[in-house]
């Protein structure tokens, strides 16, 4: 019970966020916008596996399917309550008010492509070859088109608070090293983290750094949960319902990259993130009805 992969997971995530925000506006608008393709591309297919893994099972020599009812449920209830309490919408707003504090970082760009576009224009005048000034070509990064909104720093807030937290492997992993001391999937959720910290940081600024907030609070929730009533944790996140979560996070992962690849608005993934609280709340019945029964 160290919790050594949770700081770990933390610090991987803050650490990607922050080589992101050193290479950003060093590559071509175009190719950014590339790379947030492909890595929707890459997040659909992480999805649909975890989905594969924990929604079918072969029994018998058939296909079926495990807690589909629920998982259903929980995605049309959830999606509705996150439409109700506009949670997708809010995230966008809270994302448009942190891109206030990347201002500094706009007018930086602003006045490099001024300088660069005088000293064209001074070369031009004076009739010498004009210097090589290969980021005028570039969009400038906080004009770049959002997939979700008009604002993409606001688009990767949001993009990153719903990969960060509602990630398949967070409940799964933390139990795991509170429980048993087994790191490996934390460990594997602070490389993927890594990767899309750098990436969305690197296309549209510092919101993954704000959204390891929220992902730390948390985890660290969890993993206090399991050190101070291990018993009650044991008996409450049952393999069960950490499978169907595991298939809610990768549902919601897969509405996410299609957001990211192909700028699919329909389904707004935000408002599916109260899914998670469905299976909780139906658990959570059932085990006070267990606990009511076995104390009479």
């Amino acid at each position: 019970m160290n919790g050594i992969a949770v700081i770990v997971n933390i610090l991987a995530a803050l650490v990607g966020g922050g080589f992101g925000l050193m290479f950003r506006g060093k590559m071509k608008a175009h190719y950014q916008q590339l790379f947030l393709r492909v890595a929707g591309l890459g997040l659909m297919g992480v999805g649909a596996y975890e989905v594969i893994q924990h929604y079918f099972v072969i029994a018998d020599e058939k296909l079926e399917l495990t807690g589909s009812l629920l998982v259903l449920l929980a995605m049309v209830f959830g999606g509705l309550l996150g439409y109700l309490f506009g949670i997708h919408e809010a995230l966008l707003k809270l994302g448009r008010k942190l891109s206030k504090k990347d201002e500094k970082e706009k007018a930086k760009e602003d006045a490099r492509v001024q300088r660069l576009a005088q000293a064209v224009v001074v070369a031009a005048e004076r009739g010498i070859t004009p210097p090589k000034v290969p980021l005028l070509d570039r969009i400038p990064t906080y004009e770049m088109p959002a997939p979700l909104s008009q604002n993409l720093y606001a688009d990767v807030f949001l993009m990153a608070v719903i990969l960060l937290c509602g990630n398949s492997l967070l409940f799964s992993g933390v139990m795991a090293d509170a429980m048993d001391g087994e790191t490996t999937i934390l460990f594997v959720k602070s490389g993927i983290d890594f990767v899309l910290c750098f990436l969305l940081a690197f296309i549209g600024g510092n919101g993954p750094l704000y959204a390891v907030i929220p992902m730390a609070f948390l985890e660290l929730l969890l993993w206090l949960m399991c050190l101070a009533a291990p018993n009650f944790t044991i008996g409450f996140f049952t393999p069960t319902m950490s499978a169907q979560l595991l298939v809610i996070g990768a549902i919601i992962t897969i509405v996410l990259g299609a957001h990211m690849a192909f700028g699919q608005k329909k389904v707004k993934a935000g408002n599916l993130l109260p899914a998670f609280l469905i299976p909780v709340f139906y658990y959570g019945i059932i085990f006070l009805v267990n606990l009511l029964i076995g104390s009479d």
